[in-house]
């Protein structure tokens, strides 16, 4: 082939690869990529794991908020969602269209009390709410009052009314207005706090508002105390309402937009008043409200920009640990100076704000662990090491290994990891130190350090641990920039290319059982319910099924039997891996040790087929170079390579074993390079005139042709300057062709070959084989005459009595 045959030849053949590169999934991060950088990154949990334990609940508040729904049909939800029945939201909906509130009473005297004047009060809010924004008709919601009107509606003259229909409500007796009690007092305390802000100028008025609105809010959570019904999770949102009031900055309330940019509300706003927000949000987030977790995040970040403020404010608990976990969390994790202005900036920020909480006694230091881990971030090694001493912990043993890494004694963060993992919090801990994502980030943080101290079974075992606690194939799947984490993809790569086989079968025997193989599951009626009923498989089974295509690939057929997926597990695809596993022994066995040249041939061949077409269940790699662990859709994504080991915390050994444990080629698709050799071995046991030899030269030739498409192939898509030479795969292409041209026979359908192939029929193979040995003898016996002939049949006798006592063994 000249140069411009080969490379269209190439482009064909690797057309589907293209497609496969051009584009692929978010693999997740791998803790191995960049092990020094990994294993030196500051501890961090996320701010909301932060801010939700701070102030522990009191009550059994619900929260309820946006996206937040009732499981049940949408008129049920509806009522549900309202504390009604379905029958009283109905009439509640017809009384909203009233005139007025006095109407929406009169009319509704089949209606228990409380629900009758709440429906009059909130008709009525609807009412001012018009006379300002014509467009919005919040009727019974109590959440829906306009946080910014834009006129004064809470001055209108129907909320007066409104505001008396609510107290009234509180009037009745407690038995009486349970259903719109909580309700009642919500929606005093919103008006209230209207009022405030509208008057925010008029400071002896605002603070006569505020007051009566606190008061309102306070009364809000004691009547869902006692009973009173709940069910638009007024209890915790009164907290947030209550929080907002305390967001003063001269004779503005600062909203979250202003909270957050650059230059917005919060340089007036007194440090006391930001305090008591604080608190009033830490422990309307300690129920889990969403809102509340932002509303800290912004407050924090305001004060942030200020020294000056911070100081002002770290004396008190929880605005101190506000500040801190708002630094670990969004503040990135550039350790030390940054080339980047931003970047040096933030550490500036971050050094003062640890200055700040330094200079005061430590005694008073709120979350010293916490305190810790942001000195270590900064670099105040010293004071991280400080800070560690005073605290106990799965997060302060952390950070003690990262400052024992930092000073390079891997010894003793092994032992301070060995730490953090016996005080891992248990499940559902309140007051847990690490959130259940860095239980597993520290677990996999060592096995990393063991895989950089050489200890490769312990390293195993971390990451396994890690892995197996995400759940399914071990890895976090994330759908955004972040990725997720790769710790299944990290255990693999111990599993196929660092331990020995006979390490891994230990391993797997002592901790990885098979799991239970499922009842068949529905077929899905279309692809979309195809795509979402996908399950990645276990992360065991697929540890035990790499381990069963090592040992078949290392030739040890029987041990793998039993760690393939058992037969019928469609979890795994439909081939029946076991029986095609034995099938391909035995058929290995009988091309070295079957009888006739021929019947060997046909043994390879059928070894040579299952090879090829069963090759990545039976034999594939789980990553480089097959990537099994994506069926082979996409070369890369997981795994590693002799250019990735050049990094620290990679020991010699584990050099040495990587390059022990390499595909041999090295190519994709390995296994179809192996079956056209194998093929070609069949070739040499036939008859090089017949039609089988031919026919698996042929076969040969069209599993190079089709691919496998491999780096070589894809050069245009990398921006590579075209190869000087064919593709590996196309020079054994070319050379099984070559060998038939000079060697086989002419049939007619080898003007296609390796494209339109018949199957070899080794039947003929072996007529034209004895047919051949019968005239070689003819000839020879013609050259020989009679004693040659007695020679000849004496050979026979004893060919013949060998193969009856052969084949008496076999029948034994």
């Amino acid at each position: 082939m000249n140069k411009r045959v080969w490379l269209s030849l190439a482009i064909v053949a690797g057309a589907a690869g293209v497609a496969a590169w051009a584009c692929g999934p978010d693999f997740p991060s791998q803790l191995l990529d960049r092990r020094e950088q990994n294993l030196k990154a500051t501890p961090r949990n996320s701010f909301a794991f932060e801010a939700n334990q701070w102030v522990p609940p009191t009550g059994q508040f619900f929260v309820r908020e946006d996206g937040d729904a009732f499981d049940a049909p949408p008129a049920t939800s509806e009522a549900r969602s309202n504390g009604l029945t379905e029958a009283q939201w109905t009439r509640v909906k017809a009384l909203r269209e009233a005139d007025a509130g006095s109407t929406a009473y009169a009319d509704g005297k089949d209606l228990p009390e409380d629900l009758r004047l709440y429906s009059a009060g909130a008709v009525d809010v609807a009412l001012a709410q018009r006379a300002c924004a014509p467009a919005r008709n919040d009727g019974d919601d109590a959440s829906a009052v306009d946080a910014a009107p834009s006129c004064d509606a809470f001055a209108a003259p129907s909320m007066g009314p409104a505001l008396e229909s609510f107290q009234k409500v509180l009037a009745l007796p407690a038995d009486k207005n349970r259903t719109r009690a909580a309700w009642a007092a919500f929606m005093i305390g919103r008006i209230h706090a209207q009022r405030a802000m509208a008057q925010a100028g008029q400071h002896d008025v605002f603070l006569q508002e505020r007051d009566a609105a606190t008061a309102a809010f306070v009364a809000t959570r004691r009547l869902v105390t006692e009973g009173a019904d709940d069910s638009q999770g007024l209890a915790v949102a009164s907290l947030g309402e209550q929080a907002r009031l305390f967001l003063l900055d001269g004779k503005t309330i600062c909203d979250w937009r202003g909270l957050v940019r650059d230059h917005g509300c919060g340089p007036g706003m007194a440090p006391d008043d930001f305090k008591h927000a604080v608190a009033l949000y830490a422990a309307q987030a300690g129920y889990g409200s969403r809102a509340a977790v932002e509303s800290l995040a912004a407050m924090a970040q305001n004060v942030l920009r200020d020294d000056k403020r911070v100081a002002a404010v770290i004396d008190d608990p929880i605005s101190q640990r506000a500040l801190v976990a708002y630094a670990l969390a969004r503040m990135g994790d550039d350790a030390g100076d940054s080339v980047s202005p931003q970047a040096r900036a933030t550490t500036a920020r971050l050094r003062a704000l640890v200055a700040a909480i330094e200079a005061r006694d430590l005694g008073e230091v709120a979350g010293a662990d916490r305190l810790a881990a942001l000195a270590y971030r900064t670099g105040r090694y010293d004071f991280a090491a400080r800070l560690v001493g005073k605290s106990q912990g799965a997060l302060a043993s952390w950070v003690a290994a990262k400052l024992a890494l930092q000073k390079g004694d891997l010894a003793a963060a092994a032992a301070a990891y060995a730490d953090a993992a016996r005080a891992f919090p248990k499940a559902n801990d309140p007051q847990a130190a690490l959130e259940p994502s860095n239980v597993l980030l520290a677990k996999g943080e060592q096995g990393v350090l063991s895989l950089g101290r050489g200890e490769y079974l312990q390293a195993m075992g971390f990451l396994y641990v890690a892995a197996q606690g995400v759940g399914a194939d071990g890895n976090v799947h994330v759908e955004d920039a972040s990725g997720g984490a790769g710790y299944g993809n990290d255990a693999m790569y111990i599993a196929e290319r660092v331990l020995s086989i006979d390490e891994l079968k230990g391993f797997v025997d002592a901790q990885v059982p098979a799991s239970p193989v499922p009842k068949p599951a529905t077929p899905a009626t279309s692809a979309d319910d195809e795509y979402a009923s996908y399950v990645p498989t276990p992360l065991a089974d697929n540890l035990r099924w790499l381990l069963a295509r090592r040992m078949m690939r290392a030739g040890r057929y029987d041990d793998a039997i039993g760690y393939f997926p058992a037969s019928g597990d469609t979890r795994f695809g439909d081939v029946d891996m076991p029986a095609k596993a034995r099938q391909f022994a035995e058929a290995v066995r009988d091309g070295e040790h079957a009888w006739t040249d021929n019947a060997k041939a046909q043994a390879r061949y059928m070894a040579a087929t299952i090879e090829r077409d069963q090759g990545m269940e039976l034999f594939g790699y789980e990553q480089a170079p097959d990537f099994s662990d994506n069926g082979g859709s996409y070369q890369g994504g997981s795994g590693h390579s002799l250019d990735d080991l050049k990094q620290s915390f990679v020991t010699t050994g584990e050099r040495e074993r990587f390059v022990r444990t390499t595909a041999k080629p090295d190519r994709r698709f390995h296994y179809r390079y192996l079956a056209a050799d194998r093929a070609a071995s069949a070739a040499d046991l036939l008859p090089a005139r017949s039609q089988a030899f031919a026919a698996v030269l042929c076969k040969a030739t069209g599993w190079m042709l089709e691919g496998p498409p491999d780096y070589e192939d894809n050069y245009e898509h990398y921006g590579q300057p075209a190869p000087t030479q064919p593709p590996e795969r196309l020079r054994r292409a070319q050379a099984l062709y070559a060998r038939y041209v000079k060697e086989g026979p002419y049939v007619d359908w080898a003007t296609n070959f390796g494209r339109n192939c018949e199957e070899p029929d080794f039947a003929r193979a072996r007529h034209l084989q004895w047919r051949l040995a019968i005239d070689g003898g003819k000839q020879w016996l013609r050259r020989h005459g009679l004693p040659g002939g007695g020679v000849v049949l004496v050979a026979l006798v004893a060919a013949g009595l060998l193969w009856r006592r052969r084949r008496g063994q076999r029948v034994a």
